[in-house]
């Protein structure tokens, strides 16, 4: 295992070929993520086969986990924001109250800008209004005036509403470089005006990435494509949320803000350069892969804990020490100033003894590596239910359920066991949807299961598994389920602490259900909340 901290990179001093022995520190620093300093990421890399047989051509993995410490971000002393609202209004939007609720989620971002920050609106339909241009928040009152003014109406104009609120805050970002420019892009339906291909609508973002602009996705209700908005989040370094119930817009909006006035990292970047012994590595979960990497993973706020899983086939030929490249990771502070790199050299040992090699199993890497290759049958599982073919998605989630259980009869770990339980939930999921007489049940849950993958896929994986002192939204969810399942009576301030666990416990002993006090699938699906 490997721990560290961002500095420079020429401080390195590591001997690749002798880290298996036991814990060495990155960069000639002792510090632990704990011990971290609140300006730098706190970077763990461990590979999960430390010594392969020669000839064996299964797959390295190694895993890559970014922590940011708590307490990096003062209020008073962020950046100022640049804020770019995209506000869908098409007639779809008259659905289900679905305007209602966005004037108060759109008053609460207002009143969360002070003076120092910029807010830019967009309205579109198969319209494009600039609402509000780009300018320092001071009186909300006529803006607010404007919010509460909108009505739906006509069709989707996505990428013109999307390019016109890019536009707003990247011509005021050029003239202020120190702020952190967001767009918050809404939309409850399909993108039938305009342009529409996603792939030119991917790139339009990415160019606005490059450009400092880093743009986030909200769908709203069961009618949006969230194959693209996806697309758009990853491709503009931003986040993606579904939002199922109207109610819940003004709580996500609060989310978004939270996590923007809380970056404490920007524009941290992956990149690795591999060596000639590397026949292909690959980022699992994302479009990245090569003999050398590079992926944007955005900006970190403080307290965010991240993982990637990178998956390397080998040419394990000769016995001795096998270097197979270098790891970085690039990143700025809050401020966007001090360059720092964290550099890591990977290397294995290739050996004639099976059993050391056996015995040499990083557990952690290897539950990571089994749950990322297990989301990727799980996408595919859940593309083939997608397209009508319930039996062969039901076949692939029970076939990988069956193997995740056999690998996991000795690793013996909980996030795999979560997982094992997890797709037998999906399973239930998947047929009571296909059964519903309604199309917006499979919607639902399309929708709900793509949202885990697409989180699983950085190691976030609180919308599958919570338990004592995790944090969060998530947490915030399961306490007001079990408040309203009469089996708590604490706050719900996203802390899951003793209580919570007690909450849960005596919940699953009513349900019959396995009495762990740990909210995995089973649970989370019996409340609702899965």
């Amino acid at each position: 295992m490997f721990e560290g901290v961002g500095q420079d990179a020429n401080k390195s001093h590591l001997n690749p070929s002798r880290w298996a022995a036991g814990t060495l520190i990155a960069l000639g620093m002792s510090c632990s993520p704990a011990d971290a300093a609140p300006d730098t990421l706190s970077v763990t890399v461990e590979v999960d086969r430390p010594f392969v047989v020669k000839g064996d051509t299964t797959p390295v993995y190694v895993f890559i986990e970014v922590k940011a410490p708590e307490g990096a971000v003062v209020e008073s002393e962020r950046p100022p924001v640049n804020l770019g609202l995209v506000l869908d209004r098409s007639g779809s939007m008259a659905d289900d109250g679905k305007i209602k609720f966005l004037r108060p989620a759109a008053h609460m971002a207002v009143d969360r800008l002070s003076g120092r920050d910029v807010l830019s609106i967009v309205e579109y339909d198969d319209e494009i209004t600039l609402m509000w241009p780009a300018q320092h928040v001071e009186s909300t009152r006529e803006v607010k005036r404007l919010i509460d003014a909108l009505e739906p109406r006509g069709s989707t104009n996505l990428a013109g509403g999307l390019t016109r609120g890019i536009e707003a805050v990247r011509d005021f970002d050029a003239r202020d470089k120190t702020m952190m420019s967001r767009v918050l892009l809404l939309s409850d339906g399909l993108a039938n005006v305009g342009l529409t291909d996603p792939r030119a609508i991917g790139d339009l973002v990415r160019r606005a990435r490059e450009q400092g602009v880093r743009v986030s996705a909200l769908g709203l209700g069961r009618d949006y494509d969230e194959d693209l908005l996806q697309r758009i989040a990853e491709m503009g370094g931003g986040n993606y949320y579904y939002v199922e119930h109207p109610n819940q817009l003004t709580r996500v909006f609060e989310r978004e803000l939270n996590a923007t006035f809380r970056t404490a990292f920007r524009d941290v970047r992956i990149e690795f350069d591999g060596t000639p012994r590397v026949k292909s590595a690959e980022i699992v979960g994302y479009d990245v892969a090569g003999e050398d990497l590079s992926l944007d993973w955005g900006d970190f706020y403080e307290g965010e804990e991240r993982g990637l899983v990178v998956r390397f086939e080998l040419a394990a030929d000769a016995v001795g020490p096998m270097d197979l490249g270098t790891l970085q990771v690039h990143y700025t502070d809050v401020s966007g100033a001090d360059p720092k790199i964290f550099e890591k050299p990977i290397a294995i040992d290739v050996t004639l003894d099976s059993d050391l090699a056996a015995r040499s199993i990083n557990e952690k890497a290897r539950a990571q590596a089994m749950l990322v290759e297990a989301e990727r049958t799980q996408s595919a599982a859940v593309k083939a239910f997608e397209e009508g073919r319930l039996d062969e998605a039901n076949a692939m989630l029970g076939s990988l359920a069956s193997d995740l259980t056999s690998a996991n009869a000795t690793l013996s770990n909980q996030e795999v066991a979560n997982k094992i339980e997890a797709l037998r939930v999906e399973q239930e999921q998947m047929a009571t949807a296909a059964a519903a007489p309604s199309p917006e049940a499979t919607q639902a849950y399309i929708k709900a299961s793509k949202l885990r993958i697409f989180s699983g896929r950085d190691g976030k994986r609180a919308l599958q598994m919570l338990q004592e002192g995790d944090k969060g939204y998530e947490v915030e969810v399961l306490q007001q389920a079990l408040a309203d399942a009469g089996v708590y009576t604490g706050p719900v301030d996203g802390v899951f602490d003793a209580d919570v666990r007690a909450a849960v416990e005596t919940y699953q002993h009513t349900q019959s259900l396995k009495v762990d006090g740990i909210a995995g699938p089973a649970t989370m699906d019996r409340l609702g909340t899965y």
